[in-house]
């Protein structure tokens, strides 16, 4: 039995861009998911994929299989990154109303990132994993790496990295993450920013009152009920989110690919 080692080394460029998409890219780079389930399902996935690729490598040199690897490697990370870029909103507008409301002082370890956050962050978090799970986003998700070896070849080169398209299109995606960010914590923003204006007043108004036992409990209330009635929109605004997300992942597939 011999084998070819042409198949052998795709099978090598196969699998170091699938692993490292699956290091970086939302809900399957999480702590909460083994090494071990990342690489073997790493490694399953590159199986299925050796077949379908038309142009197998057929002889190289040393340098010519360092610079492949490295350029695989770039490819399955700046991939991954552009969707953890974008998931990371949901994050940032868990941070922005518990600093508004007083539970930044309270930290919860978040295993998806894998740093430390919020409890309205990890809530929020929660919930968007769960939509993704729900539409079949990670279906999505491992369709973009299936689909990037159709735009980027294994022995096609980058341009894109050089000529200052690829990092423009990230800052976008970084803007967009802000930008999707504030609106989903927006509503509350604008409420509490209210609330804080009335309770200053009355803290003015009658000075016998203690501020700092009466007022903390009243912003967390008003926050839960507040927080009832603009769920909808949250999810709405997780919509616009995933929808984003999958057209930046195509997007960056065009610009590595062209």
């Amino acid at each position: 039995m011999t084998i070819d080692t042409s198949y052998l080394f795709t099978f090598l460029l196969i699998v170091v861009r699938i692993t490292s998409f699956m290091v970086t890219v939302p809900v399957f780079s999480g702590r909460q998911i083994p090494a071990t389930f990342k690489i073997g399902f790493s490694v399953v996935l590159s199986v299925l994929c050796v077949g379908l690729i038309d142009e197998p490598i057929q002889s190289f040199t040393l340098g010519t299989m360092v610079l492949l690897i490295l350029k695989e490697f770039m490819v399955g990370i700046v991939l991954g990154m552009v969707a953890n870029i974008l998931f990371y909103s949901v994050q940032l507008a868990g941070a922005l109303l518990d600093l508004l409301i007083g539970f930044s002082m309270a930290s919860l370890f978040d295993p998806t990132f894998g740093t430390n956050t919020q409890l309205t962050g990890r809530f929020k978090n929660i919930l968007a994993i769960l939509v993704l799970f729900s539409i079949n986003g990670h279906h999505i998700l491992i369709q973009g790496v299936l689909a990037s070896f159709d735009w980027v070849t294994l022995q096609a080169s980058v341009p894109a990295w050089m000529d200052g398209r690829l990092s423009t299109f990230l800052l976008d995606c970084l803007g967009q993450m802000f930008m999707i960010g504030f609106m989903m914590a927006a509503p509350i923003i604008g409420t509490m920013f209210v609330v804080d204006v009335a309770l200053g007043i009355i803290a003015r108004t009658v000075p016998q009152m203690n501020v700092f036992a009466i007022f903390p409990p009243v912003k967390i209330l008003i926050h839960f009920l507040i927080y009832i009635f603009v769920l909808p929109n949250f999810f709405y605004l997780l919509k616009v989110l995933f929808e984003t997300m999958f057209g930046s992942m195509y997007s960056i597939l065009k610009i590595m690919g062209a």
